[in-house]
């Protein structure tokens, strides 16, 4: 009489077995890939003055309730699809879509969403999705870039240490420049404008860049402003380097 118990214990056994082998599998994926396996991160960098807070749609679908709101960096997160259009609405009731970008993004990589110029005008349409993935540095150098995302702002040069070494001049609006390479060691970053050269517009002061990064500075609010959105700078770390890669 004990056979069909035993029977009946192992059959229970083996269901239970099949139910919990799928979740055991599932929780035991990195946290470093997002559930799709695409391995892709965005940030949002929300530098338009005029915009209203921002939530993000991926194909037509909203993101999370994250909002997006001047002039404060997201930081990356891993997102759910790689299928365009990527939006941004307005965080409101009736949301109205004020940023579409129909580009396809690439498995394995790193964006960052600057949200430039006005509302008002239009020229938020204009907001710059760039390619954060770059190759590896030489030994005992760096890679910085910059981004200039200052509206009604002139052209700009960026310095290193205030040396003609590591110069990226001249950079127009809407304009991430190409990574150029640096010894690693701590950094006096100015800007300034193109056609006062010697006027520093704003600073970063004793950043130390580090062996085998990659570092994207970039502007935020408007040159000769004093209030609100008055001009300044800061840095990214665009830490995903990868030996076969775009620059």
């Amino acid at each position: 009489m004990a056979t069909p118990n035993k029977s009946g214990l192992l059959i229970s056994f083996f269901l239970v077995g099949v139910f919990l082998l799928p979740l055991i599998s599932s929780c035991g994926k990195g946290a470093n890939a997002n559930a799709s396996g695409l391995n892709t991160q965005l940030q949002i960098v929300d530098l338009s003055p005029d915009a209203q807070p921002l939530n993000l749609y991926l194909n037509s679908i909203k993101e999370s309730t994250n909002i997006y709101s001047y002039p404060n960096n997201s930081g990356y997160f891993f997102i759910s699809t790689l299928i365009p259009p990527i939006q941004l609405r307005t965080a409101t009731v009736n949301a109205i879509t004020v940023l579409r970008i129909d580009s396809v993004l690439k498995p394995n990589s790193k964006y960052t969403l600057f949200v430039t110029g006005y509302r008002a005008d239009s020229s938020i349409k204009n907001s710059v999705l760039s390619l954060d993935t770059a190759t590896l540095p030489d030994k005992g150098r760096a890679k910085i870039r910059f981004a200039h995302t200052s509206p009604s702002s002139p052209n700009l040069d960026l310095r290193a240490n205030d040396t003609t070494n590591s110069v990226l001049m001249n950079v127009k609006f809407n304009t991430v420049t190409k990574y150029v390479q640096v010894p690693v060691g701590n950094y006096n970053f100015t800007i300034s404008n193109h056609a006062t050269p010697t006027k520093i517009e704003t600073s970063i002061l004793n950043f130390t860049v580090q062996d085998g990064r990659a570092y994207t500075i970039y502007t935020q609010g408007i040159v000769g402003r004093t209030d609100s959105v008055a001009f300044g700078a800061n840095v990214l770390t665009n830490n995903l380097l990868l030996k076969n890669t775009q620059q």
